[in-house]
C-alpha cells in the first residue's frame, strides 16, 4: 500500500449545516465463467466564509475554495476534497469545473459562530496532482510492457492516447480480464465483448491511459497487490498521470480482483468498478473509495448474493444509509447519505455472467466524475 491519495472536494448543505465529506480482503482464488480529506464545519450557526463555486463538465463536480457565503452549523464533518470551503487536502483529483463566481458577504452568526467576510471567487476545484513521469523525456508508446515483481516476470497492455501529451496529467485505469480471459481480450475489446477496455475508452476519447494487466495462470489473488502497486508506480513514473485519479475496473475474476483493490488500495485508487465480483476472503479495509458495481440477476457462477455482499461492505466503509435515489435508466441505484466524494451505486441487470449491456457508458460516467 502505498502514501495516501487525496481526492475531491464536493460540499453539501444539510439543514443548514455545512459539511464536508471524504477502503479495503484478498481473494485467493475465486470462480469465473468466463482536495481534501479533513475540510471541517464548525461553529453552531455561524457563517462560512466560502462557498460553492460552479462546477461544470463531467468530471468537473468539484468545489470552488469560494462563492455564495454558506453558514456553517455545530460540528464538524471530515471530509475529502480539494481546496475551498472544506480546507486544503490530500487527495487531489483534477476538476475540470468552471470557477465559482465571487463570493457574498456572510451574514452575522448567532451562538458561537462568527461573522461570515466576503469570499473570494472560486477556483473550479482542486488541481491535479501531477506525477514524476509529465517531465520524462521519452514517454513509452502503447505495447506490451514486462516488469519484474518479487522476482517474477509480469506482464501488462499499456494503451497511451493518440495525441499524448506530457503536459496534460490523465487519467489512469486499470481494467483486469476474468479468469477465462486474457489481458489481451480486455485491451482488444474481445470476449466477455463491450469493447476495447470493457468500452471505457471510446468514452475516455484520449483523456485517459488505459492499462490491461496480465495475470498469472489466469487467476487473481491479493498477492497480485505488488504487481499492481508496480505497474502504477511504473507508469507514473514514465507518464503524465494524475495521482489522485488513479481508478480500477474488471468483470467476474477481474471484477474480484477489483473488489480487492477498494479494500485494501483505498489510498491508491479513488474509485472502483466491479462487474459480477465478490469478496474473496476478507475485507477488512477501511479506507472509503467510491464504489461501483453492476451483476446479471440470473449469473450461475457467482450468485448476485454474493454481488450484495460486497456492496453492502462498501456501503459500511463509505458510511451511506440503506436507501437509494430512484432507479436510472440502468435500473443503477445511488446509495444516500454516502460520504461526499465516495458514492456507492448499484446495478443489477437482467443478464447473466457477464458485463452489462451498458457497461462502457455507465462506468464512464462514474469514474469521470472525479
Amino acid at each position: 500500500m502505498r502514501g495516501a491519495v487525496v481526492g475531491q472536494l464536493v460540499v453539501v448543505a444539510i439543514g443548514g449545516a455545512l459539511l464536508v465529506g471524504c477502503g479495503s480482503g484478498a481473494p485467493s482464488g475465486g470462480v469465473d465463467s468466463g482536495a481534501g480529506r479533513t475540510g471541517t464545519a464548525a461553529g453552531s450557526g455561524g457563517l462560512g466564509a466560502g462557498g460553492l463555486g460552479a462546477a461544470g463538465g463531467a468530471s468537473g463536480a468539484a468545489a470552488g475554495s469560494a462563492g455564495n457565503g454558506v453558514g456553517a452549523a455545530g460540528g464538524s464533518s471530515s471530509g475529502r476534497a480539494g481546496g475551498g470551503a472544506g480546507g486544503a487536502g490530500q487527495r487531489g483529483g483534477a476538476g475540470d469545473g468552471a470557477a465559482g463566481g465571487p463570493g457574498k458577504g456572510g451574514a452575522a452568526g448567532s451562538g458561537n459562530g462568527g461573522a461570515g467576510t466576503t469570499g473570494a471567487g472560486g477556483t473550479g476545484g482542486p488541481s491535479p496532482r501531477p506525477s514524476a513521469g509529465c517531465t520524462a523525456p521519452n514517454p513509452p508508446a502503447s505495447g506490451t510492457v514486462m516488469i519484474t515483481v518479487d522476482g517474477a516476470a509480469r506482464e501488462y497492455i499499456l494503451t497511451v492516447p493518440n495525441g499524448y501529451d506530457r503536459n496534460h496529467a490523465y487519467r489512469l485505469i486499470l481494467a483486469f480480464h476474468g479468469h477465462m480471459y486474457t489481458a489481451e481480450s480486455v485491451a482488444d475489446g474481445g470476449p466477455p465483448g463491450s469493447g476495447p477496455y470493457y468500452g471505457i475508452e471510446s468514452e475516455a476519447n484520449g483523456s485517459a491511459i488505459f492499462i490491461a494487466p496480465q495475470a498469472i495462470g489466469s487467476g487473481w489473488s491479493s498477492s497480485d497487490l505488488d504487481f499492481v502497486n508496480a505497474m502504477v508506480s511504473d507508469t507514473e513514473a514514465q507518464l503524465c498521470v494524475d495521482q489522485g485519479r488513479v481508478f480500477a475496473t474488471g468483470f467476474s475474476m477481474g471484477a474480484i480482483m477489483t473488489i480487492t483493490i477498494g479494500c485494501g488500495e483505498g489510498d491508491v485508487f479513488r474509485a472502483i468498478a466491479a462487474m459480477s465480483g465478490e469478496i474473496s476472503g476478507s475485507c477488512s479495509g477501511s479506507h472509503p473509495v467510491a464504489y461501483w458495481a453492476s451483476h446479471g440477476m440470473s449469473d450461475p457462477t457467482i450468485a448476485i448474493t454474493n454481488g450484495e455482499a460486497a456492496r453492502d461492505r462498501f456501503v459500511s466503509i463509505d458510511h451511506c444509509t440503506g436507501t437509494t435515489a430512484a432507479a436510472d435508466a440502468n435500473s443503477c441505484l445511488a446509495y444516500q447519505g454516502c460520504l461526499t466524494g465516495d458514492p456507492v451505486v448499484w446495478c443489477p441487470f437482467d443478464g447473466v455472467h457477464e458485463p452489462p449491456p451498458f457497461a462502457g457508458p455507465a462506468i464512464w460516467s462514474f469514474l469521470s466524475q472525479f
